[in-house]
């Protein structure tokens, strides 16, 4: 079974050059296996880049994850699931069709061609520098050498067997992982050897496309290395510690030139003296004065659809249970369509018109349609009820800046001699107020921001959200076909004294040796069994008390958002800049768990008349 303590986001963007920067499909799943497989089926040069992120809190936190991590975690959850010999055969199955998608997506990468190339088909047989290419690729985005398995699966792929194209691929890889390995240790090498380190780093951007960023933090930890000891450059460092200064920067840029030019800094160069002349006027300029505190902490919340429905299952009981569910029937599909389409290869049972003729693999290939909607259909509830969240807890919060901003703006416009005249009394009044009205102007566009967010997400997953009728719809999916409706509730709280006067009933029984007529005695399997089932009506229950006041909360804040007009398109590039930068910082930052009242703070007490539920669970016996 996977670890569902760590999560896999994956999102794509289009990059074809007529469709660019468009958002593409994602997947928000906690099995490595079906991350990697998604991500070698998705992640194409020119067509479709995929962003990794992981998380090991339950989606509190968000890292970024390079690809050559989830290849090793693929790698270790298919030995973990050898060990067991009921799962021995499937682990196999599973290893080969990684493999074999593997081999497909570096095929794509030696084989390339350019999307709007006039005859884009292509060659029967790459070339030898292609085969470079491939192993270039490989070592950058996963890390390692590729197996023999893969290169073999090359092979046969082309008319020509080539039989030095593997060892080419090999020793390309061997040689990038040996460049890149230049950063794990840039104190062991001297100045001379960083530059050349970086040298080939930079050339292999040319090679390797759209993964060139991949080669971003290995260039700045040689790039920061220099700037340290080189003696033009060592005091910035000292200086100005963060890396974001722009002298730090303008240092970067110009060691960028030298080792990218393979250039003396003594001679005569117009590029690195540019360079260095940017460095001078930066060391010069008067630092800049510190952004002033946000008028609302916290906000504006954005974050991906992604991160917003993990954050939801970290936050309602209820929504975890369920995803945690869906997730799992879609990793048994997956598997099953995987065992199917190998029996059936087996059996030498091909497709027709694009569907199985075998009815067990097409049966599995259904399966596995369903199951991957359903989530989908599962990330997007989650994801609007997180924003509309989002947007309540925003709401409470711009009151209480609103009141603190009065009583900052009393302290710093507050006279220190009292005023004799009415013009002085004025000025002061009219001080207070614009101290006021400018830190609620930067509150209300905060969350006017928050709301805008909100909005567009509703749109985005639930059209018809736009009429009184439409929104009526989506409360009744997102309240009652979620099982968190007033009947659901109602149940749940009857089941726990059914279950709990059947545990009593089966413990005396057992305790006085009462046997009645027609009925066998009590056996421990039954008492154990009507315990589990008490848990487990108890925990339903506590679910629903904690997730049906949340989920009344989101859908309170999305129904006064849904008229809002739709952000125009250049407030939607604006914000998903916004976003991904908030993504950035947030995995930047250390993550603090909540402490024992964290939960019962920020959960909205519910209220019987209002049609919540009780607070306390029934007395044994209760129904």
């Amino acid at each position: 079974m996977p670890d569902t303590s760590r999560q896999y986001a994956l999102t794509s963007i289009y990059t074809v050059p007529w469709w660019p920067s468009e958002p593409g499909p994602s997947l928000l799943i906690n099995d490595p296996v079906m991350a990697m497989r998604w991500y070698l089926g998705n992640e194409r040069e020119q067509s479709v880049v995929v962003t990794l992120r992981s998380s090991t809190d339950g989606g509190a936190t968000w890292q970024a994850l390079p690809p050559g991590e989830l290849w090793a975690h693929t790698l270790q959850h298919l030995d973990a699931v050898a060990q067991d010999p009921d799962g021995r055969h499937a682990a196999a199955l599973l290893r080969e069709q990684v493999e074999a998608d593997a081999a497909e997506w570096i095929d794509h990468r030696i084989r390339f061609v350019e999307p709007d190339d006039p005859t884009p088909y292509r060659p029967d047989n790459p070339t030898l520098f292609a085969w470079q290419r491939g192993g270039d690729v490989w070592a950058l985005a996963l890390g390692t050498v590729p197996p023999d398995t893969v290169l073999q699966r090359l092979v046969a792929e082309y008319t020509d067997p080539q039989p030095g194209g593997p060892g080419i691929t090999r020793a390309a890889a061997r040689q990038t992982l040996d460049d890149l390995a230049a950063a794990q240790s840039p104190a062991d090498l001297g100045i001379p050897e960083l530059f050349q380190a970086y040298q080939r780093l930079e050339l292999l951007t040319f090679t390797v496309g759209q993964l060139h960023d991949l080669l971003l933090p290995a260039q700045e930890i040689i790039l920061d290395q220099l700037v340290a000891r080189l003696p033009e450059t060592a005091d910035v460092i000292t200086s100005h510690p963060n890396p974001e200064h722009p002298v730090r920067k303008a240092a970067a840029t110009y060691l960028h030139r030298i080792a990218r030019q393979g250039v003396d800094p003594r001679q005569d160069n117009r590029s690195v003296r540019e360079a260095y002349d940017e460095l001078a006027a930066a060391r010069t300029e008067p630092t800049a004065p510190d952004a002033p505190p946000p008028a609302l902490p916290g906000h504006p919340r954005l974050m991906t659809d992604l991160e917003a429905a993990a954050a939801w299952r970290a936050r309602s009981p209820a929504a975890r249970r369920d995803a945690e569910m869906h997730m799992g029937d879609l990793v048994r599909a997956h598997t099953r369509l995987v065992v199917a389409s190998a029996d059936a290869a087996a059996q030498g049972v091909g497709w027709l018109n694009a569907r199985p003729s075998d009815p067990v693999e097409a049966a599995a290939v259904d399966s596995r349609d369903y199951f991957e909607q359903r989530l989908k259909a599962l990330n997007a509830r989650h994801s609007v009820l997180m924003h509309g969240f989002v947007l309540d807890e925003a709401k409470t919060a711009a009151e209480q800046a609103k009141h603190q901003a009065v009583v900052a703006a009393a302290q710093a416009t507050l006279p220190l001699t009292p005023r004799t005249t009415a013009a002085e009394t004025h000025a002061d009044h009219e001080a207070f107020e614009a101290h006021i009205t400018a830190a609620e102007t930067r509150i209300d566009q905060a969350l006017g921001e928050q709301r805008q967010h909100a909005r567009d997400a509703l749109h985005r997953h639930f059209p018809q959200a736009a009429a009184s009728t439409g929104m009526h719809q989506v409360r009744t999916q997102l309240m009652d076909r979620a099982g968190l409706g007033l009947d659901a509730v109602n149940q749940a709280y009857q089941a726990i004294g059914d279950t709990s006067r059947d545990l009593d009933d089966l413990k005396s029984r057992q305790v006085g040796g009462r046997v009645e007529f027609g009925r066998p005695p009590v056996t421990d399997d039954q008492v154990t069994e009507a315990t589990r089932r008490h848990t487990h009506a108890r925990q339903r229950f506590e679910d629903l008390r904690v997730s049906r006041p949340q989920t009344l909360a989101a859908l309170n804040a999305l129904d006064r958002v849904r008229v809002l007009d739709p952000s125009g398109p250049e407030g939607s590039a604006a914000r998903a800049a916004r976003i991904a930068a908030q993504s950035r910082e947030r995995a930047l930052q250390p993550h603090t768990p909540p402490g024992p009242g964290a939960t019962a703070a920020t959960t909205h007490e519910p209220q019987q008349q209002n049609g919540q539920v009780p607070q306390t669970a029934p007395r044994t016996g209760m129904r």
